[in-house]
């Protein structure tokens, strides 16, 4: 599951409507012994700028692997949800695209450490 491209039904912040949208698995329960009842994930969007932590899919490439267009990976925005609103796997995220993923948010997660 972790490293999987899924589809979420995720509460929108804005307006607390559900809406279904393509997320990266980035971790889970597994290791805190308790089955898997939560994951973290990454948003990706269609529909946002590519911003300096994001990882930018073009569109070819996004086709390729199961997502309907241009995406990117919001790397700043995680979240945790319920492992039961996910809904089908779209593929296992390629592994050119996680190593730029992991280099992106392990600078995300430094300057987060050294502006503390």
């Amino acid at each position: 599951m972790i490293g999987e491209i899924w589809t979420y039904k995720a509460t929108k912040p804005n307006d607390n409507l559900e809406k279904v949208r393509p997320v990266l698995v980035i971790g889970d329960d597994e290791e805190n012994g308790l089955k898997f009842i939560d994951i973290n994930y990454v948003i990706i969007s269609s529909s946002a700028s590519c911003g300096k932590y994001d990882v930018l899919i073009k569109e070819n490439r996004a086709l390729e692997i199961g997502l309907t267009k241009e995406s990117v990976i919001k790397t700043t925005k995680i979240y945790t949800g319920t492992q039961t609103k996910l809904g089908r796997k779209v593929c296992d995220l390629p592994q050119d695209i996680k190593e730029e993923f992991k280099n992106k948010y392990k600078e995300y997660q430094k300057s987060i450490i050294e502006n503390l």
